[in-house]
């Protein structure tokens, strides 16, 4: 093992560093007992764990991801190469926080770690990221109205990782036909699921939902037989009737009411007569 005074022979990069370290095996590297699995989900965060020796200096603390570097600390001079934004190190507790994760986040990582008294401790570590689909929205496009009885559905959920096929949940008493689509976002590699499914209707209606993973949708009811309508004209007749009926009654009623006035006028029209004639005849008297 090459003392920490050996060190300084070496370019400054961590970079680099660790690689002439390892290549030429001027230092022993010790390899972790066993892969170390670390999840995450899309947007959320992770902190992966290197060894930590509580009693010695840390010298090296270093994190890639195959060949391709992450972040590091070197205890001899400041860090030049470029570390990925979402990540922190805490030289401490010996971890590195990886935060805002995506799909392409994933993949295996290394962590090189030596202490001034250790050998280089080499920890395999890996990481699968996953992402939350949408809830499944599940909509009837259309329905024959002709035999053989069907309706087409749809059913889609979005941005989720890793791909999964939409599954319909159905009656076994009626049988459909789907046809699955998947299409991926080129920059988020999300997932986009969808499916399009004919159901045979011969057997009545039925309640039927779909799954993406754990996700469910509502539930839809669909072969639902028509509710038979009646033509609106037989309520118009009998309005319209009903309307004649009324004018009607109110035509002879006024006509009624003409009639007996009319008829009183007259009346005292002939009264208005005999009384003049009455008059007349006892004024003759009166003179002779």
């Amino acid at each position: 093992m090459a003392s920490p005074s050996n060190l300084q022979c070496f370019p400054s990069s961590l970079l680099r560093l660790a690689q002439l370290y390892i290549m030429t095996g001027a230092i022993s590297v010790t390899g972790s007992a066993a892969l170390i699995q670390y999840r995450g989900v899309v947007g959320g965060s992770v902190t992966f764990s290197c060894p930590v020796a509580e009693n010695s200096t840390l010298e090296l603390m270093y994190i890639q991801r195959s060949s391709e570097f992450v972040n590091g600390y070197y205890k001899r001079e400041e860090i030049k190469s470029s570390v990925w934004s979402n990540t922190r190190m805490d030289t401490k507790k010996g971890t590195m926080h990886m935060s805002s994760l995506n799909v392409s986040h994933q993949g295996d990582y290394q962590c090189y770690t030596m202490y001034s008294d250790i050998p280089i401790v080499k920890t395999d570590m890996h990481l699968s990221v996953t992402g939350n689909y949408s809830k499944p929205a599940l909509t009837m496009d259309s329905c024959d109205q002709s035999a053989p009885l069907s309706c087409l559905l749809t059913c889609v959920a979005h941005g989720g990782y890793p791909e999964a096929e939409v599954k319909w949940n159905i009656s076994q008493t009626h049988t459909l036909k789907a046809m699955n689509n998947i299409t991926r976002d080129n920059v988020t590699l999300l997932v986009n699921t969808s499916s399009t499914a004919r159901l045979n209707c011969s057997n009545g209606e039925t309640f039927i939902s779909c799954s993406v993973g754990n996700l469910r949708s509502e539930l839809l009811s669909v072969c639902k037989p028509k509710s038979t309508s009646y033509p609106p004209w037989p309520h118009v007749i009998t309005i319209a009737v009903v309307a004649v009926c009324i004018v009607v009654v109110m035509v002879v009623t006024l006509l009624l009411c003409k009639s007996k006035k009319c008829k009183k006028g007259e009346n005292e029209n002939i009264n208005e007569d005999e009384e003049e004639g009455i008059s007349l005849n006892g004024n003759k008297k009166e003179e002779a």
